[in-house]
């Protein structure tokens, strides 16, 4: 068990990206659209969402710059689960709907941006910002979130 933690940890600190989080009401293909006309580049829906665990899913949309050496990830935090009502509840054979986090700890984020590879500038950060529908954008370091490991995929 040990020596599994100690391979995941050198796994996580030989990782290095960069993360933007996003304050957006947009929904998730429309500031993907957004994204693609500010940034010049062209994300585009995953045909799987990343699944955390067996309950709980987050559309991806990605785009490998072949020409910038980068690959581009934008993902949701939210995602929810379907399920039925508990037995002990008002309604208990109604569905219901539970919000999950992929980053808890930043539950107030509506959106990762995700950048692997060369050249991980600033320039991105004044791009987000400068999207009409977009509140506020920041840097985030991985290395501080505790649950990093969910942003490897």
């Amino acid at each position: 068990m040990g020596a599994t933690r100690n391979i995941w940890e050198d796994l996580l600190e030989d990782t290095s990206f960069g993360l933007f989080a996003i304050h957006s009401h947009l929904e998730d293909h429309t500031l993907a659209y957004a994204l693609n006309q500010a940034c010049a580049i062209r994300l585009s829906r995953t045909a799987e969402d990343l699944r955390m665990g067996s309950d709980a899913s987050f559309p991806i949309f990605q785009w490998k710059d072949e020409a910038g050496f980068r690959d581009w990830t934008l993902v949701r935090n939210t995602g929810s689960v379907s399920g039925i009502g508990r037995a002990d509840g008002l309604f208990p054979d109604e569905p219901t709907q539970v919000r999950r986090y992929l980053i808890p700890e930043k539950k107030e984020v509506d959106y990762f941006l995700k950048l692997e590879g060369e050249d991980r500038d600033q320039r991105v950060l004044t791009q987000l910002l400068a999207i009409p529908k977009v509140i506020t954008a920041y840097n985030l370091e991985p290395a501080q979130l505790k649950s990093k490991q969910n942003l490897i995929f």
